[in-house]
């Protein structure tokens, strides 16, 4: 089910329970509303669940694919003492902002996915079916290839006749890596080679703070206790070197280490990261200076796609152009070589 319309359904729930209809009344009225199937589906089944006697948030925790643990951790508080449509509209503030978040990332990481796919199949074509044309030309002069003009052709050669081998070998290295990174050290070890690419590792690495700050901020300011929220964040930890620091901040943490202490050591956190979270720790206002951090970051996810996307699509633009040059350089090298051949 889409973030965007959970985020949707909550907020039309906190609205009708706020203007004082009912719970069960108002999940009805919800479902009815909703265009998206599964999810009418899936509150009917909690309307009914509460129909017999089920709290809400008992009633979400039976269908875990749709709702987070976070979601009913926040609700669960709720129930206990808090207001249910303000926990409402704070589990949907973060959907909204952790699926503008994930679009963000996933668009400024989609182009220079394209170039380099279109810059591959040009170069693929070019040498699959540009190449055999001049090499039949070469044959006839019998002219004496220089080195790169002989590679070229070789590589058009092999490709001509072994493009099953190609495409197998990229089909079994793709399923080969998948498989490895399912594992829970490929994931660590794929997770950490990400975080130290250029450009792209210092984005995703802001996105992560980011993502943090934003869902721990969220449990906090909905009631629930540090241990169970510190818990919460590393389970939705998108990357596990994170989630790993998470574990380790979480056992500090239970053993009555403050939250600055554990993070001091952090390879993920920076420093002005930990102080800002310092700050709030001393001042009780934790959840406060946690959203206050993810605005921080937000403008720094923005500013980093921004440099993303002005140096590295030039650049790929510049690399694919610079491989296709060298490849109508190699074949009409044998030209440059020879001038009586231009009469041909």
């Amino acid at each position: 089910i889409p973030k965007q319309e959970l985020a949707i359904c909550w907020r039309h729930l906190a609205l009708l329970i706020e203007v004082g209809v009912s719970l069960l009344k108002a999940l009805y009225q919800v479902a009815e509303r909703t265009s998206h199937g599964p999810l009418r589906e899936v509150i009917q089944r909690v309307a009914a669940d509460i129909e017999v006697g089920n709290s809400l948030s008992e009633a979400l925790a039976q269908h875990p694919k749709a709702f987070s643990k976070l979601t009913v951790q926040v609700i669960q508080v709720a129930e206990r003492g808090g207001v249910l449509e303000d926990s409402l509209r704070l589990v949907a503030e973060e959907l909204e902002r952790s699926t503008e978040l994930r679009g963000k990332v996933r668009r400024a990481l989609a182009y220079p996915a394209t170039i380099t796919l279109v810059g591959v199949v040009v170069v693929l074509f070019v040498l699959a079916y540009i190449i055999p044309e001049f090499t039949g030309v070469f044959n006839e002069q019998q002219i004496l290839l220089p080195l790169p003009t002989r590679i070229i052709i070789g590589l058009a050669n092999f490709l001509a006749g072994y493009w099953w081998l190609c495409v197998l070998l990229a089909i079994g290295l793709s399923m080969l890596l998948s498989s490895y990174i399912r594992t829970p050290g490929g994931r660590l070890q794929w997770d950490r080679l990400k975080l130290h690419l250029p450009l792209v590792g210092n984005l995703l690495g802001k996105a992560s703070i980011l993502r943090f700050a934003l869902t721990l901020g969220t449990l906090l300011r909905g009631g629930v206790p540090i241990l169970v929220s510190l818990k919460l964040v590393q389970e939705h930890a998108e990357n596990s070197v994170l989630a790993g620091e998470l574990a380790q901040l979480y056992t500090a943490v239970d053993q009555g280490n403050r939250l600055e202490v554990s993070l001091r050591s952090s390879t993920v956190f920076p420093q002005t990261a930990v102080d800002v979270i310092a700050i709030g720790e001393e001042a009780g206002q934790l959840d406060t200076v946690l959203f206050r951090l993810a605005q921080l970051y937000k403008d720094e996810v923005d500013y980093s796609i921004s440099v993303f996307s002005s140096v590295l699509e030039p650049l790929l633009l510049f690399v694919m152009g610079l491989f296709v040059a060298l490849i109508v350089w190699a074949v009409y090298l044998p030209y440059f070589m020879l001038p009586g051949l231009m009469d041909f």
